[in-house]
């Protein structure tokens, strides 16, 4: 089939990590299956490259904005201008698209504003399409009455909708009456991968590594997981951060640690290229994600394939996958105490080299988190 992505999160150039970087890998997933594909998204500041050979990627122009989608508010008359404009620029530059390259089916990331320009296409051309949910586009906008129909006629007439988690599967479905399964946002790491080896005893001068992967975002918890380490050092435990990620609250987590003395124990890397990322996989001891609200992370997925011990808030399907299947402790969220008892508990784990994980139930949620899995549910829809 000729398949075209409608996307507000694609990577601008080969070293973009931050836009939906699952995404890359979905579509060679539909290439290995002989499938052609084409991207709509909007313009972006800044050098654009088509770098994917044989995807042609289609950069509609707009008003613009510095700020990601999901930030703007419709409550700010400018935010509200270049919403429009996006709206409107978008689905007018979308059906001379989608007829000149011969498109028989799309598929939206996410249900706004990606699923209505597929919808609004839909009505015009009858080409069906399939939208993928993501938490932010649900949970912001679910509650505002106009967008709430919008979005329920975008579901309900979608051939196929999906959600990147069980949970938000469950509440997609009961918010909009209409079918929604899970599909799961997953890639693999470019470079090599090195075998699980068997750890050494950590000597007790060695730090604990911790490792923190996402947006620094309040919604990401990167406050609370910072006031954590403050605890831990107050209690003279020996414990180290290294935090990979950019956002919002880059210069007040700086600030943060340089305030509070944190420099010795806190790494901050920013966003780096997925040889680094498999190299700190390797070498940390334990991966943490303090989200306040989420639904299953790219970084649970990688922790998880790289065996990785995990420390995770109750949000979403966080807490109950690590439970049921033993790959997580599980903390409340918004406690940074909690989270710091149970950072402390595997510094005392990691000395006495403890092995809490049931590897049998660890395989069988590697195989909920296949790109090929999420590529073969997709086609089935239309095969």
């Amino acid at each position: 089939m000729r398949i075209c992505i409608i996307t507000s999160s694609f990577p601008s150039r080969p070293k973009d990590v931050v836009q939906a970087p699952f995404l890359i890998e979905f579509i060679e997933g539909l290439k290995k299956r002989g499938h052609q594909t084409y991207v709509f998204t909007q313009g972006r500041e800044g050098l654009k490259e088509q770098f994917l050979e044989g995807v042609h990627v289609k950069w509609f122009p707009w008003m613009g904005s510095k700020k990601p989608l999901v930030h703007l508010n419709v409550l700010h008359p400018q935010d509200l201008l270049r919403m429009v404009s996006l709206f409107y620029r978008g689905r007018g530059a979308l059906l001379s698209f989608l007829r000149g390259s011969q498109i028989e089916a799309c598929l939206a990331l996410w249900v706004l504003p990606s699923g209505y320009f597929a919808n609004y296409a839909f009505r015009k051309t009858h080409i069906p399409y399939s939208v993928w949910a993501l938490g932010s586009d649900i949970y912001r906008y679910g509650e505002n009455p106009f967008l709430y129909r919008l979005m329920k006629r975008v579901i309900r007439e979608a051939r196929g909708v999906f959600a990147d988690g069980f949970d938000l599967a469950r509440r997609v479905e009961e918010r909009f009456q209409g079918r929604c399964f899970f599909l799961a946002t997953t890639r693999r790491l470019r470079g090599e991968i090195p075998q699980p080896q068997p750890q050494p005893q950590p000597q007790p001068s060695s730090p604990c590594q911790f490792l923190f992967i996402g947006r620094l975002e309040r919604v990401k918890g990167i406050d609370l997981l910072l006031q954590s380490m403050v605890l831990l050092r107050e209690e003279r435990e020996d414990a180290h951060l290294t935090v990979i990620g950019s956002g919002s609250l880059e210069e007040w987590v700086k600030n943060f640690i340089e305030k509070r003395g944190l420099g010795p124990s806190i790494t901050m890397m920013g966003n780096v290229p997925d040889e680094t990322l498999i190299s700190l996989y390797a070498s940390s001891d334990c991966v943490v994600i303090p989200s306040r609200s989420e639904s299953i992370p790219l970084v649970f997925s990688e922790a998880l394939s790289f065996g990785r011990k995990m420390i995770v808030t109750d949000v979403g399907d966080l807490g109950g996958l690590g439970r049921r299947y033993g790959v997580a402790d599980v903390v409340p969220p918004q406690d940074p105490v909690a989270f710091k008892e149970a950072m402390k508990k595997r510094i005392h784990r990691n000395r006495r080299e403890e092995k809490t994980d049931d590897e049998e139930k660890r395989a069988e949620l590697k195989k909920l988190f296949n790109i090929d899995t999420s590529v073969e549910r997709f086609l089935a829809d239309y095969l």
